[in-house]
């Protein structure tokens, strides 16, 4: 600053500070005017205000949110894990997108991601030019979209401001969350106008791309996420196969991709509307294409006279051309929604993940002990496929498989009404905790004939008359007593309740251990004995206690990874719990036998298990032993087998025990039937070892005289 001193005088005055800078262009002074210069200075440093409020809005905003790591990761976040079977076949993939505390707008998706090189171009081009046409002209914001972008919730933003919206911003500020107002809006869009250049500096705008259609929203689909998803879902084509008809079908529902759902029962009129607007977004993106030079007229022309049958619709058109239009619309009959077979597991494979102490998010690649085969083979057994049909609404259905060595789990599959379902809480194979009813009584005789007393075998008799358990009255399923003493063998073989009351009154306490011992749950409520299945489990559960008989006495809890692989490919270690002894070896094999009883002695409940004249011709006649079980209000009803190599349960019933099971069902015993697909299963193993301590009378497998085995004290 200069000081100036000037003589005062009449009309003079003394000016001390003369400030040589520019005054604000917003400060007028007196009998200043609005000079255009002035008014451009003003103009220039409102934008300039603006801006850089917006960058210290979107750098904050970045910050408590957590952004600038997860957008530092983001492709790593968006890969998702790779599955493969036991043989190394693929079941799919696994996304992050719920993993730990971060939350996301769109379920996991139950599918592949592909390269841009596996897109259709045609889908590309209809995808960038509806959505950011200047995408490979900018470095993430388009400036000449930003004032629509900050002032509004939707639209306006570039393909790179919605990977960011849709996979790392998702559950703050306004989006996926239940607040709303216009300055979350703006410190969203703030935040995305800060990161995107970030993410397009990072990975280049051909990765952006490939990440953005790999995670695009397509909510509603069949809960679906990404272009391979939804080509498969809505078309039934890889995504390299989409045509341009297709592919601006496919962009044109991005905006609202919950209307392309319909039901059954959804009113005509209201789905006629509903597919008239999707034809209208087709339309509408197609022109875009056209106005933007990137197909020609008769390019638009063809696209547009394609009459599309998406897989869940019906529409009639009429016209052709130009002219083509729909005259109704309504869902397809035919319709079936088939998932990869990772889709129903993926919570599972997290849970086991974290389990294990491994951060699924740093996870590339697991091998399951799934059987690929096996467990498509399965789905479609309790999908209503298989010979007992589709169950009717309300009715669940779970089951398990696994291999009797190690407790890998060859398969798993649940449904409600012939419906498979992702969610975690409605997998019924493996949390489905319901009362186990009759499939107890083998783990009760096994108990009884590892006492160390050597009073009890196969050859053991009872009378089947009139017992009670305290002041209850116990009765057999068929309401009837034999009125004669048999065998232990025989009274398993039929299913009777009197003599497991018998065998297990004086050995309860040491019942309870067992089903403790193998995760099974005291019902508090059930007062009942447990020697008629009053304790909890679901059928992985119960596939796992069945395996021990084949497996020496040795009980392992089941798990389905078999190896698990992180960044570079790299192993990762697996920390799991190891087998644990449950029986003596001969008891095991004891009870092994007993239950080849039920399914090949006279009196067994189960003769439709034995193997046909084609299965033994075929190698399949190996040795099946099963029992059934369904409960006093017929809400469950259950069967459990073993082989060998595999163990398998079955449960059908009502989640919520407020129904009984259909009648057919369990007097047809359909949970039974579906333990024939262990016939079916390849086996390596076709005989179980016999321990030392075994003999055979009249071909029945009891201890050697004077040997009173004693089974270990029970796991936990």
């Amino acid at each position: 600053m200069a000081v100036t001193s000037r003589q005062t005088g009449p009309g003079r005055r003394l000016n001390f500070w003369r400030n040589p800078w520019p005054r604000t262009p917003f400060v007028r002074r007196p009998g200043g005017r609005w000079t255009l210069r002035r008014i451009l200075r003003a103009a220039l440093a409102t934008v300039g205000a603006l801006t850089l409020g917006t960058m210290l809005l979107g750098v904050a905003g970045a910050w408590s949110s957590g952004a600038f790591v997860r957008v530092w990761n983001l492709r790593s976040e968006l890969r998702p894990i790779e599955v493969q079977d036991r043989r190394g076949q693929p079941l799919g993939v696994i996304d992050h997108c719920r993993e730990g505390q971060t939350t996301n707008a769109v379920p996991c998706r139950e599918s592949l991601s592909v390269p841009l090189t596996g897109v259709s171009p045609s889908f590309l081009l209809a995808y960038v030019a509806k959505e950011d046409v200047r995408f490979f002209s900018h470095v993430g914001v388009d400036l000449g979209r930003l004032p629509r972008a900050l002032l509004s919730g939707s639209g306006g933003s570039t393909l790179t401001m919605q990977l960011l919206k849709n996979n790392v911003l998702a559950g703050h500020f306004d989006y996926d969350t239940d607040r709303h107002g216009l300055g979350l809006v703006m410190t969203r869009k703030a935040t995305e106008f800060v990161l995107a250049p970030l993410v397009t500096l990072r990975y280049g705008r051909q990765e952006v791309l490939a990440m953005s259609v790999n995670s695009l929203p397509w909510i509603g689909i069949g809960q679906r996420k990404g272009v391979y998803d939804a080509a498969r879902a809505v078309f039934g084509v890889d995504p390299a196969d989409l045509n341009l008809a297709q592919s601006a079908f496919l962009v044109g529902l991005l905006p609202a991709p919950g209307r392309y759902l319909v039901a059954a029962d959804t009113p005509p009129e209201t789905a006629t509307a509903r597919f008239r607007w999707m034809r209208s977004q087709q339309l509408l993106t197609l022109r875009i294409l056209r106005s933007n030079g990137l197909i020609s007229e008769n390019e638009y022309l063809a696209a547009a006279s394609v009459p599309l049958q998406p897989r869940l619709w019906r529409a009639e058109y009429a016209g052709s051309g130009g002219d083509l239009r729909i005259v109704s619309a309504a869902r397809n009959p035919d319709y079936r929604n088939e998932p990869e077979p990772v889709w129903a597991m993926q919570e599972l494979v997290r849970r086991e993940l974290r389990a294990a102490g491994l951060n699924p998010s740093k996870v590339g690649r697991v091998v399951l002990t799934i059987d690929a085969r096996a467990q498509a083979e399965l789905s479609r057994r309790v999908s209503g496929e298989g010979a007992t049909g589709l169950r009717p609404p309300g009715i669940a259905e779970g089951a398990a498989v696994v291999d009797v060595r190690g407790g890998g789990i060859v398969a798993l599959a649940s449904s409600t009404g012939g419906n498979q379902n992702s969610d975690a809480g409605r997998q019924w194979a493996a949390y489905a905790q319901r009362p186990v009813a009759s499939t107890v009584k083998p783990l009760l005789y096994a108990t009884a004939f590892g006492s160390g007393d050597g009073d009890l075998n196969q050859f053991s008799t009872f009378t089947d008359t009139a017992t009670r358990y305290g002041s209850q009255a116990i009765g057999n399923n068929s309401g009837t007593f034999l009125g004669r003493a048999m065998t232990v063998r025989e009274a398993n073989a039929r299913s009777l309740n009197t003599v497991a009351v018998q065998v297990g009154t004086g050995r309860e306490a040491a019942l309870r251990k067992v089903l403790a011992g193998v995760n099974y749950s005291e019902d508090s409520a059930n007062r009942s004995s447990p020697a008629l299945g009053t304790y909890r489990a679901s059928p992985l559960t119960v596939a796992a206690a069945y395996s021990s008989f084949a497996n020496g006495g040795t009980l392992c809890p089941p798990h389905l990874l078999a190896e698990v692989y992180g960044a570079g490919d790299k192993p990762l270690p697996l920390r799991r719990v190891g087998c644990q002894p449950l029986w003596d070896p001969v008891v095991a094999y004891e009870t092994f036998d007993m239950l080849t009883g039920a399914v090949n002695d006279p009196a067994g409940h189960v003769p439709f298990l034995r193997p046909t004249l084609f299965q033994r011709l075929s190698g399949k006649a190996m040795p099946l032993g099963a029992k059934s079980g369904t409960t006093d209000d017929i809400n469950d009803t259950w069967c459990a087998g073993v082989t060998p190599q595999y163990a398998m349960a079955v449960w059908i019933g009502d989640p919520d025990g407020r129904q009984s099971v259909p009648v057919n069902l369990y007097r047809e015993q359909a949970a039974c039937r579906e333990i024939g697909l262990l016939r079916d299963l390849p086996h390596d193993l076709r005989t179980v070892e016999v321990p030392p301590g075994i003999t055979r009378v009249g071909g029945v497998a009891v201890p050697i005289p004077g040997l009173n085995p004693r089974n270990p004290v029970p796991p936990g």
